[in-house]
């Protein structure tokens, strides 16, 4: 566990450089509301994903529960875009991650996130509802 919490705090790291890269995130408008760690943590929790969607190459979207069904609730799944590459994926799951390559299948996953993204509000509006959500944790 303590190495799953280092590794992922690594990462975090990521976008404090001094030239970080583009991250995008869609998220489901449930992880407002699950109550993980009672209110204080959620608040504490939602109130640091506020600090990190303020940073200028961070975009935070969030799909409303009006939506209704959309692709994204068939699982959490990456897709990353180096400098000197194709775009790869990672999808993953209780067990282990999956590293995608296959053209064919990250062109699949691709068509998802557009979906996915089309569906979510804008950046300003998450913003704003997180904000909500947090005061409403108190």
């Amino acid at each position: 566990m303590e190495q799953q919490v280092a590794a992922r705090m690594q990462r975090q790291g990521i976008l404090s450089r001094e030239k970080p890269p583009l991250f995008v995130a869609v998220l489901d408008d449930t992880v407002l509301e699950r109550p993980v760690g009672g209110p204080a943590v959620m608040r504490e929790q939602l109130q640091h994903l506020l600090e990190v969607g303020r940073r200028p190459r961070v975009h935070l979207h969030l799909v409303p529960r009006s939506v209704g069904a959309y692709p994204g609730l068939n699982g959490a799944f990456v897709i990353a875009t180096p400098a000197d590459g194709e775009d790869v994926a990672y999808l993953d799951n209780p067990l282990q991650g999956t590293v995608v390559e296959r053209t064919a299948d990250v062109l699949s996953l691709r068509q998802s996130w557009e979906s996915v993204r089309a569906e979510a509000l804008s950046h300003r509006q998450t913003l704003d509802v997180i904000t909500e959500a947090a005061a409403a944790w108190t």
